[in-house]
């Protein structure tokens, strides 16, 4: 069993609430989905042993764009979306995960949180850590993918 914080387009603006931090020490894996450079620096430091990312069309850097992560008995595919179109369709995502094998599809770049099932694929943004407040806690246990969308700020 594996416990995933997801965040996506930080946008320089990490929450510095000791609370946050804590949830991100006591999770197995971190992954970012991009947008948020300087963010990714940061966190590649603090928690370099489990820290997994992606940049995106704001991060000005190329490589990486997208990964396929093997989770437990899961697949996982992860990019930032802009590619993929996300902001009008999640067809063209969907149609790379099938083709891949993928299990789940990771995806920022729309702002907007979501966890949508296609078929046998997951698809899951944790929506915008920076602007929106959200992000994703999930939990892989072997093929099985159970995960939540949290708001920070109803905890404030």
């Amino acid at each position: 069993m594996k416990n995933i914080i997801i965040i996506s387009d930080t946008h320089g603006r990490l929450p510095k609430s000791f609370e946050f931090w804590d949830i991100l020490q006591n999770a197995d894996l971190i992954i970012h989905l991009g947008d948020g450079y300087k963010d990714i620096q940061t966190l590649k430091e603090a928690f370099a042993d489990k820290f997994i990312y992606v940049y995106g069309n704001c991060d000005f850097v190329s490589s990486p764009k997208e990964q396929l992560l093997e989770i437990e008995d899961a697949k996982i595919f992860i990019t930032h979306g802009h590619e993929y179109k996300v902001k009008s369709h999640l067809m063209d995502l969907q149609m790379r995960g099938l083709e891949l094998g993928a299990d789940c599809c990771l995806y920022g770049h729309t702002h907007r949180s979501e966890i949508t099932d296609y078929g046998n694929i997951k698809l899951i943004n944790p929506g915008s850590l920076g602007a929106g407040k959200t992000y994703c806690y999930m939990t892989v246990i072997g093929k099985k993918i159970l995960a939540k969308i949290v708001d920070l700020r109803s905890a404030e």
